[in-house]
């Protein structure tokens, strides 16, 4: 028999297996583990997102075809004159003096004009998605001045009043109902201008929609005359009104509950219920940013800051959840700050896995919630969505830590974090300030239970004692 004293097998790893050096029930491990985990998180709220994305780009195509069948955005304008001048001048030729003829339009704008225009909106519906349209009924009256035009005519031009013409239009001729329009006590038969004529008043992509009418006058006419217009159109989500007058007057009023108004000047007064809205607006010469007559003036310097307004789709679930999303990061450190106090409060610890399966299921929250928003409106959605996610992270959290209390304490915190999530998809421009108050108050909440907690853990204090027993 051999004296040699067979020497000890080396650990597995011995000398190189780091964990021996560190805690093994470290809370401060663990909480770093755990806010690793809710960064990557946001992975998976990132496939959401892109979800998100396409399903509003399917609502925006939705939108697109509705209004390609009724004819869009409108932008309306009441009418404006024109009265055609030539004149000869002289111009240098290869140092050659020549007489030519130059021809032109002087545009007339009224003196005054006023817009009563009614919306009546309605919902029409494409697969999933619903698109606001309206019907609008908008008569202008006009007061004119043809005694302008010969005083801000081109020195020697010749005016032909007899080929003197009326303009209105509209942005889009597919929502053409009915347009009148009343000169001087005569009606006058509109029709569409053509496009090389068009060209002449505005760049086709603005104002496509031109119609006029010949005067019928031989001369010039005395004194200052009114003209009426009626347009009857319909529409998606815009509508704007022209300031087409040196001193317009705009009277808005609509059956839709949540409009918007917008474009170059805001209403100076509005009043919005549940039923509709009414607006008006006064826009004198000097705030409306165009001269009242002149040579070949373009009518797309009115369009393009008209005032109107746009009918907001309340049901939209698409900017909510987006605007939630953008905050999920944190709210899924919240949840699993939770855990991690629920887990530092108790004897049961929790398995990096667990976390995984709660970050999960609250990124299924928002896709939950768009699924469902699409179908029964927002409102709906989230409270079936809510109560889902928080009962199944509830029920979770007991099961896991093993205590009703837990549970229950988890159905509280986590029904108002979601109750926080709400908040923040309605206020758009306090969600900053909301949610960085909120995550303060998390934050803080979790300094001051965790004030006397072992953060290196249990496994350091109890080695010496079980050296001992050994």
């Amino acid at each position: 028999m051999s004296d040699s004293v067979e020497q000890p097998r080396p650990s597995q790893g011995d000398g190189y297996d780091l964990s021996r050096f560190l805690p093994q029930r470290s809370f401060g491990l663990k909480l770093i583990l755990v806010c690793m985990l809710a960064l990557l998180m946001a992975i998976p709220a990132g496939f959401v997102w892109m979800v998100i994305y396409s399903r509003a780009s399917d609502a925006q195509a939705a939108v697109a075809e509705v209004a390609a069948l009724r004819g869009g955005p409108q932008d309306l304008m009441g009418p404006a004159i024109t009265v055609p001048f030539d004149r000869e001048v002289v111009v240098s030729v290869n140092n050659v003096n020549q007489v030519q003829t130059q021809v032109g339009r002087m545009v007339l704008y009224p003196e005054t004009g006023t817009v009563d225009a009614r919306l009546a909106a309605e919902i029409r519906r494409r697969g999933l998605h619903d698109v606001p349209t309206y019907r609008a009924d908008v008569d202008f009256v006009a007061t004119f001045n043809p005694a302008r035009v010969a005083q801000e005519a081109p020195t020697g031009a010749h005016l032909r009043w007899n080929e003197a013409r009326v303009y209105v239009s509209m942005s889009d001729l597919r929502g053409a109902k009915d347009a009148r329009v009343l000169v001087g006590g005569q009606i006058l038969e509109l029709s569409p201008v053509e496009s090389a004529a068009a060209d002449t008043f505005s760049r086709p992509s603005v104002m496509p929609g031109l119609l006029g009418a010949p005067l019928g006058w031989s001369a010039e006419p005395i004194g200052n005359f009114q003209a009426t217009a009626r347009l009857t159109v319909s529409g998606a989500q815009r509508v704007t009104l022209a300031a087409f007058a040196r001193d317009t007057t705009i009277n808005l009023t609509g059956d839709w509950a949540s409009p918007s108004f917008d474009g170059g000047v805001l209403p100076d007064q509005r009043q919005v219920t549940k039923q509709g809205f009414t607006a008006t607006w006064r826009i004198p010469f000097l705030a409306r940013g165009a001269p009242g007559v002149g040579v070949d003036l373009s009518f797309d310097t009115l369009t393009a800051s008209s005032p109107g307004v746009s009918l907001l789709d309340e049901g939209n679930p698409y900017q909510s959840v987006e605007r939630a999303l953008k905050y999920a990061p944190m709210f899924i450190g919240l949840v699993f700050l939770a855990y991690f106090l629920f887990e530092a409060t108790s004897r049961v610890r929790a398995h990096p896995a667990q976390y995984v399966l709660v970050g999960l299921a609250q990124t299924v929250f928002y896709m939950l919630l768009l699924s469902i928003a699409e179908i029964t409106g927002f409102n709906v959605a989230f409270l079936v969505a809510s109560v889902a996610t928080v009962s199944a992270l509830s029920f979770y959290a007991g099961a896991v830590f093993g205590s009703r209390a837990a549970m229950a304490k988890a159905f509280i915190v986590f029904s108002a974090l979601y109750g926080l999530i709400y908040v923040l998809m309605r206020m758009e421009d306090y969600a900053l300030l909301v949610g960085s108050i909120a995550s303060f108050t998390a934050i803080a909440g979790t300094m001051w239970m965790t004030r006397k907690l072992d953060w290196y853990g249990v496994g350091r204090s109890s080695a010496p004692s079980q050296a001992s027993a050994a």
